[in-house]
C-alpha cells in the first residue's frame, strides 16, 4: 500500500520545512552551539509542521554527523527516527493518553539513560488534552528532567495549557502557511507523482487548505485517486465540496447589483446543485475580508489570483467601505444562525435582502438627484431601426439639456474605444454599435441593436476588461449595463414625451385642486 502524500512529504530536515524560518533557525542554531533547552512548547494550528519539527529535532540532537545544526539524515540514529525505530524518541497522544498513570510511565521512563542515542526525546501531541491531574505530575518533572532528557509540547489550543507549564518552556508560535507557499510545494508533489493538475485547481487546494499543509496534501491524495489524467476545477470543486473563488466574485456582483431576487435566485441554484451553504458563507467572508483588507491598504492584491480575478477584485475593492462593513456584518451573523436554521440558505437570503433594502434606502435618501437624471436618460431611448454608433446623437436631443455624465461620455468615447482596444480588440466591433442610453455616477448602460452583440460585451470576461477600461478612462468605478434595442423599441418615443407631460400636469393640478382639464392654468 502506497503511503499517504502527507507522510510521503513530512519533511526530515529544518531546510525541508516550509516557512516558519525564525524557528527553523532558532532551532538550528542551538543544536549548533550545545545550547539546546530541556524543553519546548510548540504552539499554532493544525498542519503547519509542529510534530515535524520535533521529530526533526530529535534527529538534530541525536544525529552522529550534523552539519550547522542541520542533521545528516543518513547515520543510523536519524535512519531510524525516520523509520520509527528509534527507542529514545517517545511520542504520546495527549488525547488519547489523558490519565495521571500515563504520565507518571513517562516520567518512570526518562529517569533511565538513553539507550540508543545522546538525548531521550518525549514529544507530548495535543498537550492541552491532559487532566489536571496529569499537569500536575509532569510540572516538577518539566522544571527539573535529566539532563539527557527533552520534553517537547505541541498544542494548538494554547489558552487551556496551564500557565505554570506554559513558564518552564521555551515557547515557538508556528503560523499558517501562505496559499503561495502551499501551492508552490503541490505543484512539486504533482510533479513528482506525475499528476496533471491545472494550477487553477492548486490554487482552489490551496485555498480550501485555510493555511494547513498536511490538509493541502491530503486534498490533493484525494484528487490523484480521480486519476492521472486532467483534472479540471469543476471536478475538483465537485469531490472536495468548495466555492471556486470565480462563484464567489459573481456572487459579490449579484448582491451589490441592487437586485435581491435575483441574487437568491443565486443561491437557490448552489444549494440545489449540493453545494454546502455553510462553507459557501464561510467562504463568501473569507472574500469580503479579502475585499475590505484591498479596499484598506490599496492595491496589493493577492500573488495567487489570475489576471480576471485581479481586476475583479480592484473593481470590488472599490466599494464604498462601509457598505462593505455592512455587508460583513450582515453575513456574519447569518453565518452564526445558519446552524440552527430549519432551511440552512434562509438566513444568508435575508441578510441579502436586508442589505439590498438597506442600499435602496440609502440610494433614495442621498441620491434621488441622480436617479432623475436616469429617468431623464431613458425619454432619450432610440429605436430599432436606429443602429448608428453615435453617442453624440443623444446631445443632438432637443427634450432637454444632458447632464454632466453624457457629455463626459461623449467627449471621452473614443479615447474609451482606444482603451479598450489595448485590452481586446475584438471588442470595438461590437462597441462601436452600442447607444449610450442612460449614464450616472455610477452605471452606464448601452443598447445594442444585435443579440449576438450584447451577449458579447455580456460575457464574464469581456464585462469585467470593459467595466475596468470604463474606470481608468472615467475615474470612477463604472457598472455596465446592456439592452437589447428591439425591447426599447415599444417604450414611449422622445416625441410622446410633452403628451405625457402634459397628461402628468393636469393630474397633478386636479390632485391640488388648481385646475382641470378644461380650466386654464391659475396665474402666476
Amino acid at each position: 500500500m502506497n503511503q499517504v502524500f502527507y507522510r510521503q512529504y513530512r519533511p526530515q530536515t529544518f531546510a525541508e520545512v516550509v516557512n516558519q524560518e525564525p524557528i527553523k533557525i532558532t532551532l538550528q542554531n542551538a543544536v549548533r552551539d550545545g545550547s539546546v533547552a530541556h524543553a519546548y512548547l510548540f504552539c499554532g494550528p493544525r498542519g503547519v509542521g509542529k510534530t515535524s519539527m520535533a521529530r526533526i529535532l530529535a534527529k538534530a540532537v541525536n544525529c552522529d554527523k550534523p552539519k550547522k545544526g542541520e542533521p545528516c539524515d543518513g547515520c543510523n540514529a536519524c535512519e531510524a527516527i525516520r523509520g520509527g525505530k528509534f527507542l529514545d524518541l517517545i511520542e504520546i497522544d495527549a488525547a488519547s493518553h489523558t490519565g495521571v498513570d500515563n504520565i507518571r510511565e513517562v516520567i518512570e521512563h526518562v529517569k533511565f539513560s538513553p539507550s540508543q542515542g545522546k538525548f531521550k526525546v518525549i514529544v507530548i501531541d495535543e498537550v492541552h488534552m491532559l487532566s489536571k491531574g496529569a499537569f500536575n505530575a509532569l510540572l516538577k518533572t518539566l522544571e527539573e528532567p535529566p539532563s539527557h532528557a527533552l520534553f517537547v509540547l505541541a498544542t494548538t489550543e494554547l489558552t487551556k495549557v496551564p500557565a505554570t507549564i506554559v513558564s518552564r518552556t521555551q515557547r515557538f508560535d508556528f503560523k499558517r502557511l501562505s496559499q503561495a507557499d502551499i501551492a508552490e510545494k503541490l505543484i512539486g508533489v504533482a510533479r513528482d507523482n506525475k499528476l496533471q493538475v491545472d494550477d487553477a485547481v492548486m490554487k482552489l487546494v490551496a485555498r480550501a487548505a485555510e493555511g494547513s499543509l498536511r490538509d493541502a496534501l491530503s486534498m490533493l491524495d484525494q484528487l490523484s485517486s480521480f486519476g492521472k489524467a486532467d483534472l479540471t476545477l469543476e471536478q475538483a470543486e465537485e469531490l472536495l465540496g468548495q466555492t471556486s473563488l470565480r462563484l464567489l466574485q459573481e456572487f459579490f456582483d449579484q448582491v451589490f447589483s441592487g437586485d435581491a431576487g435575483s441574487a437568491i435566485r443565486f443561491l437557490k441554484k448552489i444549494v440545489s446543485a449540493g453545494r454546502d451553504i455553510t462553507q459557501f458563507t464561510n467562504g463568501f467572508l473569507e472574500y469580503l475580508d479579502t475585499v475590505l483588507g484591498y479596499a484598506s491598504s490599496g492595491p496589493q492584491a493577492p500573488s495567487m489570483l489570475v489576471n480576471e480575478d485581479r481586476l475583479l477584485l480592484e473593481k470590488h475593492g472599490r466599494v464604498p467601505r462601509e457598505r462593505l462593513v455592512s455587508l460583513i456584518d450582515l453575513v456574519l451573523a447569518a453565518a452564526q444562525r445558519i446552524r440552527s436554521s430549519p432551511l440552512p440558505e434562509l438566513p444568508l437570503e435575508l441578510a441579502v435582502v436586508q442589505f439590498v433594502e438597506e442600499e435602496q434606502t440609502s440610494d433614495s435618501q442621498a441620491g434621488f438627484a441622480g436617479k432623475a437624471d436616469s429617468k431623464i436618460f431613458k425619454s432619450h431611448q432610440t429605436k430599432k431601426s436606429d443602429v448608428e454608433p453615435a453617442v453624440g446623437s443623444i446631445l443632438s436631443s432637443g427634450d432637454s439639456p444632458p447632464n454632466r455624465f453624457y457629455e463626459e461620455t461623449h467627449s471621452n468615447w473614443n479615447k474609451f474605444l482606444e482603451h479598450v482596444k489595448s485590452y481586446n480588440h475584438s471588442l470595438i466591433s461590437s462597441l462601436r454599435l452600442a447607444k449610450v442610453v442612460a449614464c450616472d455616477s455610477s452605471k452606464l448602460t448601452l443598447s445594442f441593436p444585435y443579440r449576438f452583440h450584447q451577449e458579447t460585451v455580456e460575457q464574464r470576461k469581456n464585462k469585467i476588461v470593459i467595466e475596468k477600461a470604463l474606470e481608468e478612462i472615467f475615474a470612477r468605478p463604472l457598472r455596465l449595463e446592456s439592452r437589447l434595442a428591439s425591447d426599447l423599441a415599444d417604450e414611449p418615443a422622445a416625441s410622446d414625451k410633452p403628451k405625457r407631460k402634459g397628461k402628468l400636469v393636469e393630474e397633478a393640478l386636479k390632485v391640488f385642486g388648481v385646475g382641470s382639464s378644461n380650466s386654464p392654468l391659475p396665474p402666476r
